[in-house]
């Protein structure tokens, strides 16, 4: 996966992870009252018209109190920036964030895992290497960026190829060494 998709694909499940952004449940409207003193005191900007929201929303609104009450100091603070970057995307920006999830909500369950590895790869580099990938990426022209992803599909099936035909003990010989060079590259930095 390319660092521009793998960096959208992480502003995206950023954004979606937002306590607001959660689904309705099923279940009947709740009047204000009914609702404990930390969820009024969460949702209190909707107090004079609570009764005027539709269900669904209040579901969600509701789910995402709760949420919020679960969260850590630090999940918090970064809940608000993320709210804070949604809110000064273009109506466009966000569009195309939510294309891009509905596509990725319908890929195979292997290839979102794949994503969400690549993804976690990238978010584990220091981030000067991540700045020198985005910026890489970044100035690469449209036919470069295509050929650049053609060239990672085609290594990645080529690796795929090689691993099958391994034996368990020839894989786990590529492990062991995998893991070593690993083990270097940690005691050098």
């Amino acid at each position: 996966m390319s660092s521009n998709k793998l960096l959208k694909f992480v502003m995206l499940s950023l954004i979606l992870s937002l306590p607001f952004n959660a689904f309705a449940e099923d279940g009947g409207s709740t009047s204000w009252n009914n609702l404990d003193a930390n969820e009024q005191k969460l949702l209190n900007r909707f107090k004079d018209r609570w009764s005027e929201i539709p269900e669904q929303r209040q579901k969600r609104l509701l789910k995402g109190a709760k949420r919020w009450q679960q969260m850590n100091p630090e999940q918090r603070q970064q809940a608000r920036k993320r709210l804070k970057r949604w809110k000064q995307m273009t109506p466009e920006q966000r569009q195309r964030i939510r294309t891009r999830y509905e596509r990725f909500r319908r890929l195979p369950e292997a290839e979102k895992q794949r994503i969400r590895q690549q993804r976690q790869w990238f978010k584990n580099l220091p981030p000067e290497r991540r700045q020198k990938l985005r910026n890489r990426w970044n100035n690469m022209s449209a036919a470069q960026r295509e050929a650049f992803r053609q060239r990672v599909k085609e290594r990645r099936f080529q690796r795929q190829q090689k691993w099958r035909n391994m034996t368990p003990s020839e894989r786990q010989n590529v492990r062991e060494k995998i893991r070593q060079r690993r083990i270097e590259r940690f005691q050098g930095r």
